[in-house]
């Protein structure tokens, strides 16, 4: 059989469970995740290679409304533009929905997808949290009069259950990919640099640490990266835009730095396979998230 390479986007309503797909696909942690909407800010790529393909999967930020009051900072129009241009020029397109069924998000996605040529796969994740796989197919009739969608696959992007179907999924999407020599080393997983995925990283703990009590607007830049044989120096910064979010950042007696810097080390010597001294740093720079020029300098460069 020929060999097959191409790109596939991964689509859906924020929380939608793209970023955990890429990684459970991968076998390594490309994306970021936590439970808070838009954890995934910048277009990543996640990239599978076996003997009979090379998989380039599209990672994107949830695509949300910008209507409302609380979306219409410079950052959340700048994270959609980055979701909907990386469904251009794509081999096939994956979009996610919840076995719990369709919501006024995911018709947003959706309506996205109306002008794609490329062919779009319905992955229904999370079927997990059903029942019985009986339970999804009333979901699967109901989207199949939606749209004509290439096809349909449920699955559970955790991979904790057996027949999580997520070798079904790669089947199918390999059955859309033109046949092609790979485009990347097979040793090279992602696009992006050591720099960033540090970076990600401990954005990653400050969700996860902090959970719904810290805001939106914070960012982090990596300010000091040197590898060397056996270790790594690593400073970053971390972006607030008020005093309030940084006290809540640092904690009492810094307790809550500690704990970001000492769980974001640790995902950071997996990564990089050596030991790892982090320092973070928090600062208050107001009105970063609202500023082009101060997103272009954090990386956001898709559509500033």
């Amino acid at each position: 059989m020929s060999y097959k390479f191409g790109f596939v986007t991964i689509v859906g309503k924020p929380n939608a469970g793209k970023s955990t797909l890429m990684n459970q696909i991968i076998g390594q942690k490309i994306s970021i995740t936590s439970h808070r909407p838009q954890t995934t800010r910048h277009r990543i790529l996640g990239i599978h290679t076996d003997d009979e393909k090379q998989v380039v999967f599209v990672d994107t930020p949830g695509i949300h409304a910008v209507t409302k009051r609380s979306n219409r900072k410079t950052i959340n129009r700048v994270i959609n533009k980055t979701a909907i241009s990386s469904i251009d020029g794509v081999d096939a397109v994956c979009m996610m929905i919840s076995a719990t069924g369709w919501t006024e998000g995911d018709q947003l996605v959706l309506t996205a997808l109306k002008e794609v040529s490329a062919p779009v796969i319905l992955v229904i994740n999370k079927i997990d949290k059903v029942k019985s796989i009986n339970d999804v197919l009333p979901l699967i009739a109901e989207s199949s009069q939606l749209a004509d969608f290439a096809d349909i696959v449920p699955i559970c992007a955790l991979g904790r259950m057996q027949g999580g179907n997520i070798e079904r999924l790669m089947d199918v999407i390999t059955q859309h990919l033109p046949e092609a020599e790979p485009g990347f080393n097979e040793d090279q997983i992602t696009d992006r640099s050591f720099r960033f995925l540090v970076s990600e990283l401990v954005r990653e703990q400050l969700f996860r640490r902090l959970g719904d009590e810290l805001p939106y607007a914070t960012a982090v830049e990596v300010t000091q990266f040197d590898m060397l044989d056996d270790k790594a120096q690593i400073n970053a910064d971390i972006w607030v835009e008020k005093d309030s979010h940084k006290a809540m950042v640092i904690g009492k007696k810094g307790d809550a730095l500690k704990a970001i810097g000492t769980s974001a080390r640790l995902n950071c010597e997996t990564l990089l396979e050596r030991k790892v001294f982090l320092e973070l740093f928090v600062k208050v720079r107001s009105g970063w998230s609202d500023n082009a020029r101060d997103l272009y300098s954090l990386g956001y460069d898709e559509g500033v």
